[in-house]
């Protein structure tokens, strides 16, 4: 394919802003020293993937909820496509090129966005070409068709990860045979051999994230709320590039220390709490600083996730690893979207609500998403039987030609003045 469009590297550009986001954030009166972790963390995640070729590295670019534990084993540098897609929004603002590249691929504007980007990135040169692409099934439909455009477009050899609906012990030993098929085929393109005592010693730090992860959890439940309005987001992001990896432990270790020395002080996370909200999907990333900023400014805070914070119960066996990632991928919040709605996910809406209190719900319906979108009236209905107004959103996760920052801001002062009259 020949474009017009600039070739830019967004890598290049996602280092960058990454360090700019670390100096603003050291220079506050009084940083949050998880978020400066973060952001060395997110640093060091792309300075990697910057300097692959001439360092030596083998890259494996690979889709959401793919257990990149395995490639830190095997020393592989792993790039999540969808987070860096979503980072490109968040920091650089720059997407629009990305979709028209997307759309001259022929990509229709139902699909996912940034499954649209990510094939306009690679396109035009302005993602940097993998050695493998990896994929698989699980949870979003749209990754299941994305890995084989990607590899037609970057010429890369792939493989693709079927994860089984259910989490029977037949088919986590399933989804485990799985796992060894994906291992031969990265020793066989990599010439890298795993190393099954790391891969030991990253499901151990992964059983102790797990851990602090269900704790910082609780911790969200305090009133007033001791988590920024979209910490979430930060979770998200961490456990998507950082599984595993001693410097996630050090992070959600810092995080909860923090949390609880707020609780201790009974200080919030907004100057004056008002309402407590439950976030449904996820909010456009490109506008993120702008609902911080209405955060605070009405007191309005995500408390509750329940797709994305609430992870499943279990533990982790670092003397049989490999079995031990097939388990984890059944613990992750977003496997309550995988397959058949049941009563797991509906429950888990149902128990957040009144845990967490929340007095609204805000549902950002991303309109190139099949799963957000089924589901609206559904979780509309459970949470109107607890007498809690839902507000939806229709977004996109990356797109700004959507919806507006205006359009967005008017629909929340309406709910926020709806949530005052009850």
């Amino acid at each position: 394919m020949t474009s017009s469009l600039q070739n830019t590297n967004r890598i290049d550009a996602l280092v960058r802003a990454t360090r700019l986001m670390y100096r603003m954030s050291k220079a506050r009166p009084e940083p949050r020293q998880s978020e400066l972790l973060y952001y060395q963390m997110l640093i060091r995640y792309y300075e990697r993937l910057l300097k692959a070729r001439e360092n030596g590295d083998f890259v494996a670019a690979h889709t959401v909820f793919f257990p990149s534990e395995v490639l830190y084993a095997m020393d592989i540098a792993p790039m999540h496509l969808e987070t860096t897609s979503w980072m490109t929004a968040l920091f650089l603002g720059e997407y629009a090129d990305l979709l028209a590249a997307g759309a001259e691929l022929g990509l229709a504007s139902e699909i996912c966005s940034p499954h649209r980007g990510l094939a306009g990135a690679f396109s035009i040169g302005a993602l940097p070409k993998p050695d493998v692409v990896l994929w698989s099934n699980m949870v979003c439909d749209n990754t299941a068709k994305s890995g084989e455009l990607l590899m037609k477009i970057t010429g890369c050899p792939g493989h693709f990860l079927d994860h089984p609906f259910q989490d029977s012990s037949e088919e986590i030993a399933y989804f485990t045979d799985e796992l060894k098929e994906m291992v031969a085929f990265l020793e066989d393109h990599s010439g890298r051999k795993m190393d099954w005592d790391r891969l030991s010693l990253v499901v151990g730090n992964m059983d102790k994230q797990l851990e602090i992860l269900r704790s910082i959890h609780e911790l969200r439940k305090a009133i007033p709320s001791p988590f920024h309005p979209q910490g979430f987001l930060e979770l998200l992001t961490v456990d998507y590039l950082f599984a595993g990896h001693p410097e996630a432990t050090e992070y959600l270790e810092t995080l909860r220390q923090e949390l609880e020395e707020a609780i201790a002080q009974g200080k919030g996370a907004v100057a004056k709490e008002r309402y407590r909200l439950m976030t449904l999907f996820l909010p456009p990333m490109y506008l993120i600083g702008f609902l911080e900023k209405m955060s605070q400014e009405f007191g309005a805070v995500s408390v509750a996730e329940p797709f994305f914070c609430q992870w499943g119960d279990g533990k982790l066996d670092p003397k049989r690893p490999l079995e031990s990632v097939a388990l984890k991928s059944y613990m992750i919040p977003e496997m309550n979207m995988y397959a058949p709605m049941g009563d797991r996910a509906i429950t888990k809406i149902r128990t957040a609500a009144q845990e967490f209190r929340i007095d609204g719900a805000i549902y950002y319906a991303d309109v190139g998403c099949r799963h957000t979108c089924a589901t609206i009236k559904l979780f509309k209905d459970i949470l109107d039987d607890m007498d809690i107004p839902v507000l939806t959103l229709d977004c996109d996760v990356v797109d700004p030609t959507i919806t507006s920052q205006e359009e967005i801001r008017g629909k929340l002062e309406g709910f926020f003045e709806l949530l005052d009259d009850r």
